[in-house]
């Protein structure tokens, strides 16, 4: 898949093109509609996906929350190339980008990307003030002969599937509800730094996740987890514990991540790890000293392999190429 950073107006293509627009925060099961939508409509042409970033939420109103993403860039690569997306625009937001009319945007941002179809969700806004919705949209690009088609949402429960909703749930721990939005479990990426090695001494050694400040972090809480570790043959599937707080038990101040392997031996440091959020354990707590804590983490160790059991096999690696 071909991953083209836009600044202002996008490069023209050289080859007509079915186009998905929208914010693609999350991949989730709507977006993945709209992207199946759009590869029907392309019937066997280039697909491509415009999306935004930084969160217009954080560019125009700091939005608490939305300077990081459910998917930063190299995850939604990661998840759009194999849904069949040939192309991905991603465009960076900016106040002045904001400023930008309907028309110009379809007349000058559009057009010289040889579309021939667009498809957007119900509820697709654009233009300045995001003022101008589908039906501008519908009759900006018949003028360039491209058509126009919306993509009804996805509901669960009765309750429309959105990225504001995965953030919710991230926000209160609730990484099982994620999953059927998402279509997945919640993942984030993170390289294995240095800590204080107090999980070794106490008999579960963990490793210390670093450089996710990109993504959207789930509430403190202990978690049920599937710890993905390339190999030299693709990439080997553990099942984990997860700490994401501040290890009051230890005096922590600072938030952050550490996750024991279940039946892992070997050396971490310094390599990139994707760890997919199953279940929520329990909240993070204080204990009366490092005995009571090393109690609990084996408490904890127990309730995840039956958590995985059925999904990740905790006493050997799974190979996944």
């Amino acid at each position: 898949m071909e991953l083209i950073h836009v600044v202002g107006r996008p490069p023209a293509s050289v080859e007509p093109l079915a186009l998905a627009i929208g914010k693609f925060d999350g991949v989730h099961v709507g977006h993945q509609k709209i992207i199946h939508e759009t590869r029907r409509l392309a019937g066997g042409g280039r697909v491509a996906v415009m999306s935004l970033w930084p969160h217009p939420a954080w560019v125009l109103a700091h939005k608490p929350g939305y300077e990081q993403a459910l998917t930063p860039e190299s995850e939604q690569v990661r998840l759009l190339e194999p849904l069949g997306v040939d192309v991905l625009y991603r465009v960076r937001f900016t106040p002045e980008y904001a400023q930008t009319t309907a028309e110009a945007f379809v007349r000058e941002h559009l057009r010289p990307l040889q579309v021939t179809h667009v498809v957007v969700g119900e509820d697709f806004t654009f233009g300045r003030g995001g003022r101008a919705g589908v039906s501008e949209l519908s009759r900006l690009c018949a003028e360039m002969g491209a058509s126009v088609t919306v993509v009804e949402p996805v509901e669960i429960g009765g309750v429309k599937v959105s990225s504001s909703q995965v953030r919710r749930h991230l926000a209160n721990g609730e990484v099982s509800a994620v999953a059927p939005l998402l279509g997945r479990p919640y993942a984030v990426s993170g390289t294995v730094v240095h800590g204080q090695a107090l999980g070794r001494q106490i008999g579960f050694p963990t490793a210390n996740l670093g450089g996710m400040d990109e993504f959207v972090l789930p509430a403190p809480g202990v978690y049920a987890v599937q710890v993905e570790v390339p190999n030299e043959h693709g990439v080997s599937v553990y099942g984990g514990v997860l700490n994401a707080g501040v290890r009051p038990t230890v005096d922590g101040r600072r938030f952050q991540m550490e996750v024991h392997l279940l039946d892992y031996a070997g050396d971490l440091y310094g390599r990139s790890v994707r760890v997919q959020f199953v279940e929520r354990v329990r909240d993070e707590q204080k204990f009366d000293g490092i005995p009571a804590l090393t109690a609990q983490i084996a408490r904890d160790v127990a309730t995840a392999r039956q958590i995985l059991a059925p999904s990740v096999s905790t006493r050997a690696a799974t190979d996944v190429r």
